[in-house]
């Protein structure tokens, strides 16, 4: 999966925020830089890049692992963000690949996400969204897709989540946010597991291409 940056995802993006991009980002994991990222992993899990991806991994057997990282910058106003993932250890239940968008202030999230299921036999694209603390999920389809791209975008008071599918993008959800409920967010991405413990799978993923459009930039997460 290795440079997948298609010329379909800067060109949607590039339309998605034309009329007011002011901040503009392209991190194809060369290097893990700490002026934009921060390594959060904990439980056995593990972030850093390797050949020029990042690669994130859990530690099997231990429970409620993650691979982290998340932004040292957040984005302001309208902007549109999203990654490159190729799932190379991905294959025992609840294995998860998350990425995610979260206010500055706590007020709201977004995330889309792949697990595999209890049953071990679908994968799935998965949206959840938080406003106030109070979560919900919704859109949800079995996938054998083991390659692929997320995008999450602001567009005024609407949230939406993406994915690449059939040699197009595809609408996860939109949420609409309450008036006022303009804070900046911080980007994150994960591999988790969960399940008993002894039981935790090991999962491996690698991201790639991450992209940025933005009104604007802050460099805190605070």
């Amino acid at each position: 999966m290795k440079k997948i940056i298609i010329l379909s995802l800067v060109a949607v993006l590039t339309l998605a925020v034309s009329a007011y991009p002011q901040f503009l980002l392209r991190d194809n994991f060369d290097s893990f830089d700490p002026a934009l990222w921060g390594d959060y992993s904990h439980d056995g899990g593990y972030a850093g890049v390797e050949n020029g991806y990042l690669n994130m991994t859990t530690t099997q057997g231990i429970r409620n692992g993650r691979g982290q990282i998340s932004s040292n910058f957040s984005l302001s106003g309208d902007f549109s963000t999203g990654i490159g993932f190729d799932l190379v250890k991905f294959d025992d239940y609840f294995s998860t690949a998350t990425f995610g968008i979260w206010a500055k202030d706590n007020s709201f999230a977004m995330l889309i996400d792949r697990k595999v299921d209890i049953d071990l036999v679908n994968y799935y694209e998965e949206v959840h969204w938080m406003i106030n603390g109070n979560w919900q999920t919704g859109f949800s389809l079995p996938t054998s897709d083991f390659t692929g791209q997320l995008r999450l975008s602001r567009i005024g008071t609407t949230l939406s989540a993406y994915y690449y599918s059939a040699g197009g993008w595809q609408l996860g959800n939109n949420v609409v946010l309450p008036s006022g409920y303009d804070s900046a967010v911080r980007v994150f991405l994960e591999a988790g597991n969960a399940g008993d413990i002894g039981n935790a799978p090991a999962v491996k993923v690698h991201y790639d291409n991450f992209t940025a459009d933005a009104v604007n930039r802050e460099n805190s997460i605070i």
